[in-house]
């Protein structure tokens, strides 16, 4: 967690060239196929790609989905993140010198974020006790067959609650005709029928989530807006063009009565002459192969931004005791039997770590000091990995029997087990795999001689795919 304030900086700047892509190329399909301006699907499936376009990166094991190299950070930068203090010489006037400017920024940023979802939290809060005081101030009434609240204040029609939507209507509805009153309340309990409550909270919640975004608070009005588009659409199906004319006609003179819509709690969006034009000539709707289109596209996206985030790591100067020179050899008698990245039929992605061929029962021994872990799973069998410090950790794997438990301080040359065929393995070997912040390497740079103990059919492998 030492880098996290720089992967937050990280996250947050591919969050917002993810938006601000899917803003624009949304923006163009609208324009191209008007009818997408009424599919809730779509512009909550943006919102979402957009939340994992900024969540995921924040993940511990997120760096292994990236394809970037892995990108190091400068000492200053690293030291900042961690805590550790800079060891940057201060100017004759006591200020701060550029380098440790910008190391701060990451810190400084992470309070901004959080300052920044607190107050949205604190806003859309404030929104429900305002809901809060109109509900103790409505009465309960029966109007058109339906249990509704009624409030005497500049309100629009709203549910109030998620589970359990309750119809809170003002009361100046009583001045609309019986028809347009029937249809209003229709159209709230369409909002119903759809579970539109639940997706309007989930759009708030992703809000404060990504409130530094304007292509989520634009996105979130769209969804607003479709959902209002899909209702009229529901309610104005087959009903003659008069009571359409009387539903729009309701619809401006609620919008001269009501004052601003609660943030975060009740519908609304977009422009009520465009409502209006759709309400007269009808929604056309979105042919089926252009919204596998916009769903792929979204999917494209939010890949995207995950696989071209570079994994962030401390240069070699920050953290020089956790990358010795070389380690002690796992085994007594090496004999390497299959290299790092060799692509074979069991390892068609690239062998993540070496095979060291041996008879069932060879003592394997801790490569370098660390803190044990043991594990057991279908693939690789029993295992145990070795935590060595500075993000750095090995691995046993196919072992026959292990020797220490979990939590176990180990020293370099320890027995920890014995060579087994455990798991997903063809023989009896050991599997050794060298991981550093998450990120495999080629165990080559950590034991030595292994070339010189490899078999021939090994070294033709690796000579064949990787010319060396």
């Amino acid at each position: 967690m030492s880098l996290f304030p720089l992967t937050l900086l990280q996250a947050t700047a591919a969050c917002l060239l993810s938006g601000w892509l899917l803003q624009g190329l949304l923006y163009l399909a609208q324009r191209r196929w008007p009818a997408l301006a009424a599919q809730r699907s779509v512009w909550l499936g943006a919102q979402l790609v957009l939340a994992a376009a900024f969540v995921l990166p924040l993940l511990p094991d997120a760096r292994q989905l990236s394809v970037v190299p892995e990108l190091s950070v400068p000492v200053s930068l690293a030291s900042a993140a961690s805590g550790v203090p800079l060891a940057v010489d201060a100017p004759a006037a006591g200020l701060p010198s550029g380098a440790s400017w910008l190391s701060l920024v990451p810190a400084a940023w992470g309070l901004v974020y959080l300052l920044g979802v607190a107050c949205t939290a604190w806003r859309w809060q404030r929104g429900r006790a305002t809901l809060r005081t109109l509900l103790q101030l409505a009465q309960r009434r029966r109007l058109h067959g339906t249990d509704v609240l009624e409030v005497d204040a500049p309100i629009s029609p709203m549910l109030v609650g998620v589970w359990r939507p309750r119809l809170l209507l003002p009361a100046h509805l009583a001045q609309f005709t019986p028809e347009q009153q029937q249809m209003v309340i229709a159209h709230e309990l369409t909002h119903a029928r759809r579970r539109d409550p639940m997706l309007l909270l989930l759009a708030t919640m992703l809000q404060m989530l990504l409130w530094f975004h304007p292509a989520a608070r634009w996105l979130a009005g769209k969804l607003a807006w479709a959902q209002e588009l899909g209702c009229d659409r529901q309610v104005l199906a087959g009903r003659p063009a008069r009571q359409r004319q009387q539903y729009a006609a309701a619809l401006v003179k609620q919008l001269g009565l009501q004052a601003q819509p609660l943030p975060g709690l009740a519908f609304g969006g977009g422009g009520m002459a465009e409502r209006l034009l759709r309400m007269r000539d009808g929604q056309e709707r979105l042919p089926p192969a252009l919204r596998v289109l916009t769903v792929l596209l979204l999917c494209a996206i939010g890949a995207a931004s995950l696989a071209l985030q570079p994994a962030l790591a401390w240069t070699a100067a920050a953290a020089p005791a956790a990358m010795p020179a070389a380690w002690r050899n796992p085994l007594d008698t090496m004999r390497v039997t299959g290299f790092f990245g060799v692509v074979r039929e069991i390892t068609p992605q690239g062998h993540g770590g070496i095979d060291l061929g041996a008879r069932r029962g060879t003592p394997v021994h801790a490569a370098a000091d660390g803190i044990a872990s043991v594990s057991e799973d279908a693939r690789l069998g029993k295992a145990v990995r070795i935590d060595h410090g500075g993000g750095v950790e090995s691995l046993y794997a196919h072992l026959d029997r292990v020797t220490l438990t979990t939590g176990m301080a180990v020293t370099a040359g320890q027995p920890i087990g014995t060579v087994g065929a455990t798991g997903l393995a063809t023989g009896p070997h050991l599997h050794f795999q060298v991981t550093r912040n998450g990120r495999l390497q080629d165990p080559q740079q950590w034991l030595a001689g292994l070339d010189a103990n490899a078999s021939a059919r090994a070294l033709r492998m690796r000579k064949q795919q990787f010319g060396r």
